[in-house]
């Protein structure tokens, strides 16, 4: 498996958070770039690797969290959001939670909502674009659903890559399940084949369970644990 991720250029903009570099001085820390975490954990891979070599090194995932380095400028930056496929309990928590991380600690002051999933992204289907601010989103984790609405099926690409483009989107965030993330792959082909400066971000979303590589995703474990409650009260 190739678990590389592919950088748009070097990160020079000063991330605007308040961490730290150092361990220990009871101050969260930034994740350094070359930092990673094992696929496979057990000893016995660990002992092939070593015994192939030094430069056999076991497969690991890019840790996730945040940089003291960003490529996009905050204050410059559009970022957008879509939700697709079944809804789940969770998804206006996670858009909520989106909102409010870019907007107050980040300073990003555009960010976009896609209406009813990828169709959102095709300006034929006529679908309004909402912008997202955290007076917008302050109380929608009490709503079930998605405040952006969602559908199913595939839109055309090229179509989704123009509107990218078109309203200056830097980073789009991709809320779903295996189809969704599929689709995240097909928008990233067609903007890296036209030499855009746009990052896609998967967030799992399945009650299903189902994505590859995803040990824990909402929507699965909030879907049963509120089952439960229903049970329990019934």
């Amino acid at each position: 498996m190739d678990l590389h991720i592919a950088s748009l250029g070097p990160a020079k903009i000063k991330s605007p958070l308040k961490l730290s570099t150092e361990i220990g001085d009871c101050i969260c820390n930034f994740v350094p770039d070359d930092e990673k975490v094992l696929y496979d954990v057990s000893l016995r891979t660990c002992e092939l690797c070593r015994r192939n070599g030094a430069d056999a090194l076991p497969l690991a995932f890019e840790r996730a969290g945040p940089r003291e380095r960003l490529y996009f400028d905050p204050s410059k930056l559009r970022a957008a959001v879509v939700t697709c496929g079944g809804l789940c309990p969770g998804i206006n928590n996670v858009i909520r939670a989106l909102v409010m991380e870019l907007h107050y600690h980040y300073g990003v002051h555009r960010i976009y909502g896609f209406r009813y999933g990828y169709a959102g992204l095709a300006p034929e289907a006529g679908h309004d674009v909402l912008d997202l601010t955290p007076d917008v989103v302050m109380d929608i984790h009490h709503d079930g659903g998605s405040m952006l609405g969602s559908s199913r099926g595939p839109q055309d690409v090229e179509s989704m890559g123009d509107t990218l483009d078109r309203m200056g989107v830097g980073i789009l965030f991709t809320i779903g399940g295996d189809g969704t993330q599929r689709g995240a792959l097909a928008i990233h082909e067609e903007i890296a084949r036209r030499g855009l400066k746009i990052a896609v971000v998967g967030i799992p979303k399945t009650i299903d369970n189902d994505i590859l590589l995803v040990e824990k995703t909402f929507g699965f474990e909030t879907a049963f644990s509120i089952a439960i409650d229903a049970i329990r009260a019934a």
